[in-house]
């Protein structure tokens, strides 16, 4: 085994330890930790985004075509310590707050969901997903996104507000 090539997986009880004091730990061993991207290829199983978008997203996105504005799914379960952090942190954010009262959020835990989760390809949680009106996937961050680290803060709401901004004023030019 090669630590420094070869990748591992650690399995841990949310309830008892913190996402970042796992990732302390891992460093402290002398490894580094990260979010991978899984080898499986969704799209050779058929588990490709195919069919009618399932609930409920498909609520959501109708909702966006009457407004004009874009869908931010977060897809979260219960278990994900990380998640639980950036709700507890990053979306009490004013800033993060302020930029998703321009989208139609919803919050889909996988466990419950896991057909819609299928259908977006989710392999890590966090995943925050924003769709235009037609289901397009526009933005995509797999893992937690920090409070504590202002840059990600900073750059997560300058993304979702230049997406929103888009989609405003595409609203404004149909409307002519």
């Amino acid at each position: 085994m090669d630590l420094a090539k070869d990748q591992f997986t650690v399995e841990y009880d949310a309830s008892l330890v913190l996402t970042d004091q796992m990732n302390e730990a891992i460093v402290d061993l002398g490894y580094r930790p990260k979010i991978i991207q899984s080898r499986f290829d969704p799209g050779a199983s058929g588990s490709a985004s195919s069919g009618p978008v399932p609930e409920p997203v498909a609520a959501a996105l109708d909702k966006a075509r009457g407004t004009g504005q874009l869908v931010f799914v977060d897809f979260h379960a219960q278990w994900c310590g990380a998640c639980k952090t950036m709700h507890r942190t990053t979306f009490k954010d004013p800033e993060v707050e302020k930029v998703f009262e321009r989208y139609v959020f919803i919050k889909v835990d996988a466990d419950l969901y896991p057909d819609t989760a299928k259908y977006f390809d989710i392999i890590g949680l966090p995943t925050l997903v924003a769709l235009n009106a037609s289901g397009e996937e526009v933005y995509r961050h797999v893992g937690p996104v920090k409070k504590g680290a202002k840059e990600g803060v900073e750059k997560f709401v300058r993304e979702l507000s230049l997406l929103a901004d888009k989609a405003e004023e595409a609203q404004r030019n149909n409307g002519i």
